[in-house]
């Protein structure tokens, strides 16, 4: 039984966090809002760490959300 309630407890947040789109990470990591991710920024998610310079398809440090959702395409 308690297996079961453990269960119950844990299996909506882990559903949410699976389901959390691209779009509200971007969201989540842009912390000042300025609709670019820095490199900072960006370290947050080591997934997005690891191809930050590939996103960053204009060398320019940053990821725009244009940048974003166009390596989400591919």
């Amino acid at each position: 039984m308690k297996k079961f309630a453990f269960v119950l407890f844990f299996l909506p947040a882990m559903g949410a966090y699976a389901t959390e789109s691209a779009s509200d990470l971007f969201t989540t990591l842009d912390q000042d809002g300025n609709g670019a991710l820095t490199k900072e920024e960006a370290s947050v998610d080591s997934r997005l760490a690891a191809v930050f310079e590939q996103m960053d398809a204009d060398s320019d440090g940053q990821i725009t959300r244009a940048e974003f959702d166009s390596f989400q395409g591919n």
